[in-house]
């Protein structure tokens, strides 16, 4: 049974601590070890959703894609991602902690591999083994993957909110839910279709999903970009009713634009010179 239960949690370990690792500026272990607490008892409310749901969206294998699209996206990854989603933003995205780019992938990152911790060991336990390995290789780096897309889009719309584009940080919050959502969905449904071809264009999702992660956490963690540091120079100033711009930081009767993804000042410019993002 030890071993069981060690082989569920070893890749959460591995993949957890190479998320941490990156973080050239940790993030408190206390505020951490919180967020994938709370990740591992949403497993609890999860299932029992799960379970309502699952009367009206039976996830079952179908030779339709649509249709296990349908009931993936409903019965099962609004709900987990959902919940994932209310924790990192709880605790992580709400938190003083929060002050650079990286942070909020590493707080989402550990609430799906909360979730994906106690669900591998309950998977484990139950099938041995054999799950184990499979799970290894696909569920957990799976959810640690929608969790990294997560942060990805709640980082942009932290900076979106320094910068005053309430919309724009509404639109990426939303983003931050749907995109690790629709994720989740294509990856279970593609598990759910009977037929090979599924199977191998369900390898090639996985892999090119593990190849755009690992890219963002590179770019991202390299970007140890205070994101109070317009705060505290002055560019843009926190009051009782919100954000403000300083008018000292106007220029040609135009407000300084700063990336939504580092930061840095990119007045004049079409794509950010540090890190080479869009921004108009």
């Amino acid at each position: 049974m030890e071993l069981l239960i060690m082989s569920a949690i070893l890749p959460v370990i591995l993949l957890g601590g190479y998320i941490y690792k990156k973080d050239i500026h940790k993030e408190p272990k206390s505020l951490i070890s919180k967020i994938f607490i709370f990740g591992m008892i949403s497993c609890i409310p999860v299932i029992i959703c799960e379970l309502i749901v699952g009367t009206v969206f039976d996830v079952e294998t179908t030779p339709s894609f649509i249709e296990a699209f349908i009931n993936v996206f409903f019965g099962v990854a609004i709900i987990e991602e959902g919940f994932k989603w209310l924790i990192t933003h709880k605790f992580g995205y709400k938190s003083r902690e929060f002050d650079e780019i990286y942070d909020v992938i590493v707080y989402a990152t550990f609430a799906s591999l909360g979730f994906a911790c106690l669900e591998n060991i309950l998977y484990v336990i139950g099938d041995g083994f054999g799950t184990a390995i499979a799970r290894a290789l696909l569920s957990i780096p799976g959810h640690a993957c929608d969790g990294i897309f997560m942060g990805y889009f709640m980082s942009k719309a932290k900076v979106n909110e320094m910068n005053n584009q309430h919309a724009l940080a509404k639109k990426n919050l939303l983003f931050s839910l749907l995109v690790p959502t629709i994720s989740h969905t294509i990856y279970d449904a593609l598990l759910s279709v009977e037929n090979d071809e599924a199977i191998l264009v369900f390898l090639a999702f996985h892999i090119l999903t593990v190849i755009i992660c690992f890219i963002i956490v590179k770019k991202m963690s390299k970007i140890q970009q205070n994101i109070t540091t317009n705060v505290e120079e002055g560019n843009i100033q926190k009051t009782d009713t919100g954000v403000t711009y300083n008018t000292q930081a106007i220029t040609n009767n135009e407000v300084i634009k700063f990336c939504p993804i580092c930061g840095r000042k990119v007045e004049g410019y079409n794509f950010c010179p540090n890190c080479g993002f869009k921004v108009k």
